[in-house]
């Protein structure tokens, strides 16, 4: 029956409809089959979850095996059945959807599943049905849920070679630089705090876009006086920065300023720097 042998414990689960009558007799050759030292459970579909079998605890589960075969086994109550049965434990389904169980069983971590083929019905039973029913088989890994186990292609850790060198530091003749030797005098320069100040949002010596702390303003005072000092120094590459924006680069520090002669010294007067309102 099923391949179930004696002194194994089954898992029978039923849905409905089904036959009170018809459960009771197969449950009755179930134990039969089984012995007295063997077990026989029988559990509704829809109360299988909360049943709470001790896991790893049966030899075989039989699902939909009864009439009317019209059971669809949900992914998650396979979940369940794997979970109660034993390593290398057996499950065997009836169905008239053999695709759908097929893919189910194998989402479900079930292993070897068969090819659907015709089920051994009783002649009774054949009486009963309009469609085909198929029977199903799998098995369970041979290895726990959540074991682990080492890789045979796994590269074992690499070893320090042998000829490495090894420097006693408290050795006289070794002869070890002076760190202090090693500092330029620009290492030795106190930096300026306040270069070193930085953002509280962004953690950067950079402005963020609402900045209260005046960092923004200290910013741009610096960029201003590198401003001047590029002025001071700068030397015109087109030559026609005197003639006016219209004839100076984008990049022209003289921008916005009047034009002048050649070789003039541009100075604003102060009423220019006053606004007029």
């Amino acid at each position: 029956m099923f391949g179930i042998k004696a002194s194994q414990h089954v898992l029978m689960v039923w849905s409905s409809p089904v036959n009170a009558e018809e459960l009771q007799t197969f449950v009755g050759d179930l134990k039969s089959t089984v012995g007295d030292e063997g077990k026989v459970a029988v559990e509704n579909a829809d109360m299988l979850t909360s049943s709470n079998h001790t896991a790893s605890s049966f030899d075989h589960v039989l699902v939909g095996v009864l009439p009317p075969f019209t059971f669809q086994c949900p992914v998650d109550l396979l979940g369940e059945v794997l979970r109660t049965l034993k390593p290398k434990g057996s499950l065997t389904m009836r169905t008239t959807d053999a695709a759908s169980t097929q893919s189910n069983l194998k989402l479900g971590g079930f292993t070897s599943v068969s090819e659907p083929r015709n089920a051994n019905l009783t002649d009774e039973q054949k009486r009963d049905v309009t469609v085909p029913v198929f029977e199903v088989t799998c098995l369970k890994p041979d290895f726990e849920v959540g074991s682990s186990m080492k890789l045979s292609f796994a590269k074992p850790a690499a070893k320090a070679p042998a000829n490495t060198w090894n420097i006693d530091l408290n050795d006289d003749d070794v002869d070890l630089a002076d760190p202090d030797d090693l500092l330029t005098e620009e290492d030795l320069i106190r930096p300026d705090p306040t270069s070193l100040k930085v953002c509280g949002t962004t953690g950067k010596r950079k402005a963020c876009k609402n900045c209260v702390c005046g960092l923004k303003e200290e910013l741009d005072a610096e960029d201003m006086k590198n401003k001047e000092a590029t002025k001071k120094d700068f030397k015109s590459s087109c030559g026609s920065c005197y003639l006016g924006d219209a004839f100076r680069c984008a990049s022209c520090p003289y921008l916005g300023m009047p034009a002048f002669k050649p070789g003039e010294k541009v100075k604003l007067e102060e009423k220019t720097l006053q606004d007029s309102t």
